[in-house]
């Protein structure tokens, strides 16, 4: 294996230096033949994991392919362990049978579906375990009843991601966020009407909300006293900027011009501009909310470096914004996972995702308290 060095900064014209990894799969750019039959020796120690596969990405990127194109659901026992943790807006999982249950779901609902690519970042190591934030899209026709609605015969497009810690071929820890709001709108249904629904059945865990206030004490926030010289400064000063200094002038400083978001619910935001639009639509749904960056991970690929950040942002629902005419005031802890794509020192591209459906879900379901 490489020995770690540091990159030269002015070399890469990042506005930070990165770390040099082993060599591993590139997803972008690539057709799903190409990435479905790898050629090469694998690039990483991986101990525990079945041969064929070459790398942490490979790895992610094939069982995906086996279980969701492929049908092998069977696979799910042996990339997942049996006493598996998956996070996600709808409740907590703790076992493989119910990972295979809801997989059995949505094949039946969606059951044509593909899977496709955009970035897979990654960080960690065979003895610590692998950690990947894998973002793609899906795309598929609605044929079966859903936990959304009975069957419309629809052709739906949505993105996903997934973050996930794998140790020794199998995933024990998974933080999944589906954009069903988008699913939801394609498919011809009203987003409240379904999060309504949902709401009506209990979680079996669930967490407890409590808001941080946007003061320490009587004093408004402040700059983070973090240097941004690392990968990982940069990033928590970006989001502590932007989200919790409400400091929309300085997205100029993060990114390019001409950037490009896309977020959930269908939103496309070109522009620095349009970008702070789509922010305000947000925080104007959760005025005050605060946003706790949770893990940060990269990935050097084709068309420039990936930064992957999983954050939650946390707040109080009110009407007007995002999520239209939302019961009010209920505590909210909205998980999102954001892929962003560097061209020189410039964000130039941005993924953003989160569940809104899941998120008015869990209003409703507080709403039925009060």
């Amino acid at each position: 294996m490489a020995d770690k060095k540091i990159a030269d900064k002015s070399r890469s014209g990042l506005p930070f230096p990165v770390e040099e990894r082993e060599q591993v799969t590139k997803v972008r750019k690539r057709d799903a033949h190409s990435l479905r039959h790898p050629n090469g020796k694998r690039t990483q120690a991986m101990k525990g994991f079945e041969e064929q596969y070459l790398d942490i990405v490979d790895y992610i990127v094939r069982i995906t392919d086996e279980i969701w194109v492929d049908r092998a659901m069977g696979r799910i026992y042996d990339t997942y362990d049996h006493s598996c943790t998956i996070y996600s807006s709808y409740g907590v999982v703790r076992s493989v049978e119910e990972v295979m249950a809801s997989t059995a779901a949505t094949l039946n609902g969606f059951p044509d579906g593909e899977a496709h690519f955009l970035n897979v970042a990654w960080a960690g190591n065979e003895t610590e375990g692998f950690y990947t934030s894998h973002l793609g899209f899906s795309r598929s026709t609605n044929l079966g009843a859903s936990m959304f609605g009975p069957a419309t015969g629809k052709r739906v497009n949505i993105r996903f991601c997934a973050d996930c810690i794998s140790l020794e071929n199998r995933i024990h820890t998974e933080w999944l966020v589906r954009d069903n709001g988008a699913l939801v709108r394609q498919l011809g249904f009203n987003i409240h009407d379904v999060a309504q629904k949902i709401a009506q059945h209990p979680l079996q865990e669930s967490q407890v909300v409590s808001v941080p206030t946007r003061m320490i004490g009587q004093v408004p926030r402040r700059a983070l006293e973090t240097p941004e010289n690392s990968l990982q400064g940069y990033f928590l000063n970006l989001y502590h900027n932007i989200w919790n200094l409400r400091r929309f002038d300085l997205i100029d400083k993060y990114y390019s011009s001409d950037m490009v978001c896309h977020s959930s619910g269908g939103r496309v935001a070109i522009g620095k501009r349009n970008y702070s639009a789509l922010l305000l639509l947000m925080l104007t749904a959760l005025p005050d909310a605060t946003i706790s960056v949770e893990k940060i991970t990269y990935s050097e690929e084709t068309d420039g470096l990936i930064v992957a950040v999983r954050w939650v942002l946390s707040g109080s629902t009110r009407k007007g914004g995002m999520l239209g005419d939302v019961p009010e005031l209920r505590p909210i802890n909205m998980m999102g996972m954001s892929h962003h794509r560097f061209v020189g020192d410039k964000i130039v591209e941005e993924w953003m995702l989160f569940d809104e459906v899941g998120v008015l879900a869990s209003a409703y379901r507080q709403d039925g308290d009060h």
